[in-house]
């Protein structure tokens, strides 16, 4: 079990602020790195205190977990997660929202998850040589 976590700096501010745009990266990225979509992307505006710290934050399931997203536009700054049982390409993760975003920086975090499960992902069997 594989959790990829990505935030993504100097990224472009008009598309961190466009409600449709995320929706859309949302929606890709199942089919992006293999995985089975279960629910529609789910994004919320979020207003704080603090407008700076106003953003964006949504999410999709998929039939192995999950991926998530916050949009900081006045920071130009996107957190990402992606977490599943099942084997993923972290590197399509990360180059995926890189260009989507237009980040001009990049750090990455991945963590082995359960690595004490019995549960084997078929995926990586498959996959990985």
């Amino acid at each position: 079990m594989l959790h990829v976590m990505v935030d993504l700096y100097g990224c472009n501010p008009e598309l961190l602020a466009s409600e449709s745009f995320l929706r859309e990266v949302l929606e890709a990225y199942p089919a992006h790195i293999h995985m089975d979509q279960v629910s529609p992307a789910i994004l919320y505006d979020i207003k704080t205190s603090t407008p700076e710290d106003d953003g964006l934050s949504g999410f999709v399931i998929i039939a192995t977990s999950h991926i998530s997203l916050h949009a900081w536009p006045p920071y130009k700054m996107l957190n990402l997660d992606v977490f599943s049982c099942e084997y993923f390409d972290a590197g399509d993760v990360v180059n995926f929202a890189s260009k989507m975003f237009q980040a001009r920086d990049v750090e990455i975090h991945a963590v082995e998850r359960a690595t004490r499960s019995p549960r084997v992902s078929t995926r990586e069997r498959i996959l990985r040589p």
